[in-house]
This record gives structure tokens, C-alpha cells and sequence, in this order.
């Protein structure tokens, strides 16, 4: 009868798992102090599951095992057992700034070891009140190294989704990455791992859990959820958001905060309610560093304190910036958490574990990984490149064809590449043992040029075959991605379509231009034409266009095109193509003249929201020419395309002397070349011999002292 009821409860936790939605409004008061974000969320997490009458009853009946347990290690003498749990990061990302880096990873856990083993030295300073209570939990984290399946992993998993922006569900976000993490498509149990959460968003909150309870289980589900920038004290976070981990993991360990089992500091009812902890007096919470804080008078009530005091507010568990300390009674609640059976806490720090999870055994080299802060870039630019090979890796020996410096020895070394191609990366990585291990990256880096193609830029896409090519590049990491198709279009036979309606609510793909030579204008704007109609009134697809003045490197908002007004034509859940009145133009006047520089690029960035399918067409930058440039009239190429022979034709105004012609390939090779030549005024011809260049685009370049000009040309021979 027991084990048909433990049955009958699980079901109603998957029911539970399956139905809890968080209300993502944020409540101020639940802030610290200057940030906009809930620092937790364990007990709306807690409590929504609470509401179920026989689950709840479970869960009194395992916090009443766990008191006993507890009650029980104080009357013996200290264990001294130190308990070593492994750890999973799971990156959950959409190519942003969340996909944090291993160093960033490293330090969180190095502060949870600080923090648990009482090395910090802060700790030192404590109120007097508190002195000499700072307790070592004598607990230790280690990224675990086998996964569940065996194999060897750096601890950290990655998985590419949209779902990393919408917190709404925390069950969302781990079936994604069970099914999509790049190490095992799996689940992660949370008796093996204590799995933690990186994302984007976690449900308004800086991060959540639950305690060890019926609600979550050993499942993957048992775990902790946080936002990237709170991981850590570099790269994305701060030494302010650093200790969300070590507050999460105390909830973990079944602590609550220092004011009871609610969510909100600063209520008074909050001194009626306990922490189950004798040691923390009774408190309301703040949200700030005011160390003279006293906010209830009952503090004494549990038991420890034979007066009035201060409240805890060094207390990791509170809400303040100056957390520093856990409490002896806090130590013995959560160590009786770790010896209890109850969520399996007990068996992530047997040896059997260990050993299936790798924390037992020596590490050795098993894979080689790489990471640059970009992948794309422009002649001149420089590149940061990144290690993460595992495990144990103590010497590199770096190649990187076309590059400055062409090798290095340095973990994580910086590259300089001067000219336009696509370039392999290789890397060999060595641990203590003598134990090496080499990888090729190929095309692991495209550069682009610098100067780029001079405007007009005008693209109907009557031309292009295919996406990406050398005028676009797409990015899509969910999505089905930008194509040419011949469906529908505004002008021509031809148009860009995104295949919106396959989409996952939440993902991105972006339509980005190659660099483009306006530094001669007086000004630019950007126009083109899109169709759209969403499903239905529900739906929330955007659209914006974004300007970068450094080859990509950091872009800006330009245009934004809201769910409200994106529509083209009204609500259609059948299949959508535009016809020729369903077309709107956008024009983007906010390309001013601090974007006038020779590596401009622009995208057009689309985040679905449930619509149908999207269509852009007659893409065009252009602006008039400086004053000083007016220089070269008529600048084109015929026949286009062209086969064998195909004739250079542009009329100047003035005399030109030192100028060049040449002709670039889509990698930035210089495959014609008419150098330190003058041209009359008037109108000038060159005839250029293509008959062994290779198919496909190529751009022909007017060079001069006094002006730069370019158009594209097409070989078909």
C-alpha cells in the first residue's frame, strides 16, 4: 500500500513539474537594493508545490526525518567528514553573451569552495555580535568529469536554445537541454550531479531551487537555476552577484532564509515565522548592508539568544551585498541534509558516485576544445582564443594559419589577421602524464575586408543563387535561417524568405551584411522592402535593424519593428505568400555620421513569436557622395556576367594619376591586378580577361588617391 501511494505522489509531481508556470512580474521589494531583479525565488518555487494536500504531507514527513537526523549529529562529536559533491554547469545560451566561458565557471566554483570551507577572509570581520560563528561547513565542489553514460566531459555542458530567454518554466529549460547539451542527450540525475542552471532568465529571479524534498526528487529537476551574470565574480558577473551560488546551494541544503519560509524581506509578520535554524535570530529581511539592523524584538524566542540582538545580516542567506558567513546551526542542518536519503542527497558524496561521476580519479587530456570572443572579423582585427580542452591540460602548442602570430604556447593566446579568407585553427594540448592531444578546426575563422564594397549597395537577389554568400551571412542557431527563393518577391522573380512558421517562439536568425565602404558619403540610409502576417493577434514576432561601425563587432538598435505594427496583412493561419500590395518599405534613418567609416555592416534581426513566414526584398544602402568625391561617374562592368572577355567602363571629371584596377575573389584575393596607372577625363574603357577565373562573384575596384569606388561582377564561364 506504501509503495502504491509513493507512486500515486510521483505522479502528481510530474503533474506539478509539468503545470508550474512562474509569474514573471517582479516584485521591488524581493530586489536587493539597485537591481531589478528578484535575488530568489526558492519559496515561490516551494510553495507552489506545497499547494498539493499529499505531497505536502510527504514533505512534513521528510523534514521531520531531516530534524531528527540533525538533532541527532549534535549530540556526537564532530564527523569531520568532509563531503565532496560533483558538479554539472549546464549552459543554457542563444549565442549571447550567456554562453559564459569555462574561466567564469571555474571561479564560481573556486567561491562555493571558499565559501563552505570558510576561507574567506571577510569572515574575519564579522559584527561582534557574530563573532567566532562563521562556521566551515566542510563541504567541497568539484566539476564532475564522467557523465552519466561514462564518458569523459569538462563538467560543463552546452545547449543552443531560445528557451535560455524564457524562464517562465524551469522544466522547459531542462528538457532542452536533455535533449539538445552537447556532451549526453540524457538525463542528468540530481543523486549523481548537482546540476546548476545557466541562463538567461530565470523567472525574473537571480537565481532558484528547491530544498531536498518529494517535489523534485533525484531528478534533473533537482538542481539550481541562475542567471549568467550572477555565476561567478568576472566575465559576465561581479564581485556583488558572486555569492548567488552560495545562497542557492544553501537552500539546496534545505536552509531557508534568515526570515522564514516566505519570499519578501521587509514584511513584520516575518517575525512570527522561523528558519528552523536556533543560531540566526529572528529577522525580516533587508535588502541593503545595514549591519545595526534590528528588526524584531522576539529574536530570542529560539532559544540561543538570551537578548535582544542584531539581525544576521552577514547571513548568506539573507539578502544583502555584505554576506559572509553561515551559523553552526545552519552547518548542522545542512550537513543532516547531505546524510539524509531523502532526494538522494546522500549518495552524491558516496565513493560509488564518485568514481561513476570521475571525482576519484586522476584527470587526463580526453578532448580538445577551442573558443574565440568571435568568429567573424575583418582584415586587422584581433581575435581572443580560448582553451577548453579537458581534463588536466598543463601546455598548448597553437597554429593559426594566416595569422599574427602564426603559433603560440599560451593557454589562451590573441591573434591579429590581416587579410580577407577563411582560416583553420589547430591546436595539441598535453597534460602532467606525457599524455597529447591534437585538433583541427577548419574554417573555424572567416575574414572579411576592410575597406569593404563601396555603395551603392543594392541587392534584389535576381543574382544570388544562395544564402550565405559574399554580400550575406546568416545566423540562425534555432532556426530554419534566410534563403533565396522564387515563391514570391516584390520586384523581380526572386526575394529572401524565412521560414518563420517552423520556428521555435523565442529564436533568433539574423540577415547580416558583409563590410561595406561608406567612409565617401555624406550621409547613408538604408531601405527594403518585407512582407509578414502573423497566425494570430497572440503572436509576438518582431523585427530590427542594427548597425555596426567596427566590422561587427558591436552593433546598435536602429530600427524597431514591433509585434503591434509588423504585420502586413491581416491574421492568416494558412500557409502565407505575399502578394504584390502586402509589401511595406522600411526606411532606417539612423545611419548618422559616426557610422560612416569604411567597415560598416548591417543585419536585419528577426525574433519569432508564433507567425507565419517572412519575405524581404530590393535591399538598398546608398547616400550622395562628399563633395571631394564626386570624382568617378558610370562605374560599371559589361557583359555581367560575363564569360571569357568582359570590358571596365567609368567616366571621370578631372585627371587621375597613381590609380589601380583590381579584381577580388569571394576569399579577398587579388586575382587581376593594373597598377600605378593614369586615367584621362572623360570616359574611360579596360577590358579584362576572365576566361580562367573561377565561377562566381568578384568585386572590381577603382583605387585611387582621390577616390575608391567598386561594383560586382559574375563569371559564368
Amino acid at each position: 500500500m506504501k509503495y502504491f501511494s509513493f507512486i500515486i505522489s510521483i505522479f502528481f509531481v510530474l503533474q506539478f513539474q509539468a503545470q508550474f508556470q512562474f509569474d514573471n512580474k517582479i516584485e521591488k521589494d524581493n530586489c536587493r537594493h539597485g537591481e531589478n531583479v528578484e535575488y530568489c525565488r526558492t519559496h515561490k518555487v516551494m510553495n507552489f508545490f506545497k499547494l498539493h494536500s499529499s505531497l505536502m504531507k510527504i514533505y512534513e514527513e521528510e523534514q521531520s526525518q531531516l530534524r531528527i537526523i540533525e538533532d541527532s549529529m549534535k549530540l556526537q562529536a564532530p564527523s569531520r567528514v568532509v563531503y565532496t559533491i560533483p558538479l554539472v554547469f549546464h549552459v543554457l545560451h542563444n549565442g549571447g553573451s550567456e554562453n559564459i566561458s569555462r574561466v567564469q565557471i571555474e571561479d564560481a566554483v573556486a567561491i562555493l569552495n571558499r565559501d563552505f570551507r570558510l576561507q574567506n577572509q571577510d569572515a574575519n570581520n564579522v559584527v561582534s555580535t557574530f563573532q567566532g560563528m562563521p562556521s566551515d561547513i566542510e563541504v567541497e565542489f568539484q566539476l564532475a568529469i564522467r557523465a552519466p553514460n561514462g564518458q569523459c566531459f569538462s563538467g560543463i555542458t552546452r545547449t543552443q536554445s531560445p528557451f535560455t530567454n524564457d524562464g517562465s518554466n524551469g522544466m522547459t529549460q531542462v528538457s532542452a537541454i536533455i535533449s539538445g547539451n552537447n556532451v549526453y542527450n540524457g538525463s542528468w540525475p540530481g543523486n549523481k550531479y548537482l546540476n546548476i542552471f545557466v541562463v538567461n532568465d530565470a523567472g525574473g529571479a537571480a537565481g532558484y531551487t528547491t530544498n531536498p524534498s518529494i517535489f523534485t526528487g533525484s531528478s534533473m529537476n533537482n538542481g539550481i537555476w541562475v542567471l549568467h551574470d550572477y555565476v561567478g565574480s568576472i566575465g559576465t558577473s561581479d564581485l556583488y552577484s558572486s555569492r548567488t551560488l552560495t545562497h542557492e546551494v544553501g537552500h539546496w541544503l534545505n536552509l531557508d532564509h534568515l526570515w522564514g519560509n516566505n519570499n519578501n524581506p521587509g514584511n513584520a509578520s516575518s517575525c512570527t515565522q522561523d528558519d528552523a535554524v536556533d543560531d540566526t535570530p529572528r529577522c525580516i529581511g533587508v535588502t541593503s548592508c545595514n549591519v545595526s539592523s534590528n528588526t524584531c524584538s522576539n529574536d530570542a524566542v529560539d532559544g540561543y539568544w538570551t537578548t535582544d540582538v542584531v539581525d544576521n545580516i552577514e547571513n548568506y542567506l539573507e539578502y544583502s551585498y555584505c554576506s559572509k558567513m553561515f551559523t553552526p546551526g545552519q552547518k548542522s542542518r545542512m550537513r543532516a541534509a547531505l546524510v539524509s536519503g531523502v532526494a538522494g542527497r546522500n549518495n552524491l558524496w558516496s565513493s560509488s558516485n564518485h568514481t561513476a561521476t570521475g571525482l576519484n580519479q586522476t584527470p587526463t587530456i580526453c578532448a580538445v576544445d577551442i573558443r574565440s570572443n568571435r568568429n567573424m572579423v575583418c582584415g586587422g582585427d584581433v581575435v581572443e582564443f580560448f582553451d577548453e580542452s579537458y581534463n588536466n591540460v598543463n601546455s598548448w602548442s597553437w597554429s593559426f594559419p594566416g595569422g599574427s602570430p602564426s603559433t603560440s604556447t599560451q593557454q589562451n593566446p590573441t591573434v591579429t589577421y590581416a587579410n580577407a579568407g577563411t582560416y583553420d585553427v589547430q591546436l595539441q594540448v598535453s597534460d602532467p602524464f606525457g599524455n597529447q592531444l591534437s585538433q583541427n578546426f577548419p574554417n573555424f575563422i572567416t575574414v572579411i575586408a576592410n575597406p569593404g564594397d563601396l555603395t551603392p549597395f543594392v541587392d534584389d537577389f535576381e543574382s544570388a543563387t544562395q544564402i550565405p554568400n559574399s554580400d550575406w551571412s546568416v545566423y540562425n542557431p534555432e532556426g530554419p535561417g534566410f534563403h533565396v527563393m522564387n515563391s514570391s518577391s516584390f520586384s523581380g522573380s526572386y526575394a529572401v524568405k524565412l521560414d518563420n512558421s517552423a520556428a521555435i517562439p523565442g529564436s533568433v536568425d539574423e540577415l547580416v551584411s558583409t563590410t561595406l565602404d561608406i567612409s565617401n558619403l555624406s550621409s547613408a540610409s538604408l531601405s527594403f522592402k518585407y512582407a509578414f502576417a502573423k497566425r494570430n493577434s497572440q503572436n509576438t514576432d518582431f523585427m530590427q535593424v542594427l548597425a555596426s561601425r567596427d566590422c561587427g563587432e558591436t552593433w546598435f538598435l536602429r530600427k524597431n519593428i514591433p509585434a503591434s505594427t509588423i504585420a502586413t496583412y491581416p491574421n492568416t493561419n494558412s500557409s502565407y505568400n505575399p502578394s504584390a500590395n502586402d509589401w511595406n518599405t522600411v526606411n532606417v534613418s539612423g545611419i548618422t555620421s559616426v557610422y560612416l567609416v569604411s567597415d560598416f555592416r548591417f543585419k536585419i534581426k528577426f525574433t519569432s513569436g508564433g507567425g507565419n513566414d517572412l519575405f524581404i526584398d530590393d535591399i538598398n544602402l546608398s547616400g550622395p557622395l562628399s563633395i571631394e568625391d564626386e570624382l568617378v561617374f558610370d562605374f560599371l562592368v559589361y557583359p555581367n556576367p560575363a564569360n571569357t572577355l568582359a570590358v571596365l567602363k567609368f567616366n571621370l571629371s578631372s585627371i587621375v594619376d597613381d590609380a589601380s584596377i583590381k579584381m577580388i575573389d569571394p576569399l579577398g584575393r587579388v586575382v587581376y591586378l593594373l597598377d600605378n596607372q593614369t586615367y584621362n577625363p572623360g570616359l574611360n574603357e579596360i577590358e579584362l580577361n576572365v576566361r580562367n577565373l573561377n565561377p562566381g562573384w568578384y568585386n572590381v575596384i577603382f583605387d585611387s588617391p582621390k577616390r575608391r569606388i567598386s561594383t560586382k561582377m559574375i563569371i559564368n564561364n
